[in-house]
């Protein structure tokens, strides 16, 4: 994942400060189309520690679902876009 290795996860995180540096890194990964599973692999952690990480990120922005997360994550990255 670009974002997760050059160095663009502190930029990102400039449009997410309510998040942890972790739950971030969670959320990019989920919003990129990942599972649950796949990020756990990915990241050598369990599936209840991802999931964990999306809820938190999901009740800190009110959602009722883990699925709006991406949309979100979606919604902010492109109105930071240039254009």
């Amino acid at each position: 994942m670009d974002i997760l290795r050059n160095g663009n996860l502190s930029n990102c995180h400039k449009l997410f400060p309510e998040l942890t540096t972790w739950q971030l890194e969670i959320i990019i990964l989920f919003s990129s189309g990942l599972t649950q599973k796949e990020i756990a692999y990915i990241k050598n952690i369990s599936k209840q520690a991802v999931s964990k990480a999306l809820n938190q990120s999901k009740d800190r922005y009110h959602l009722e679902t883990i699925e709006s997360i991406r949309y979100v994550f979606i919604a902010r990255r492109l109105s930071y876009l240039p254009l």
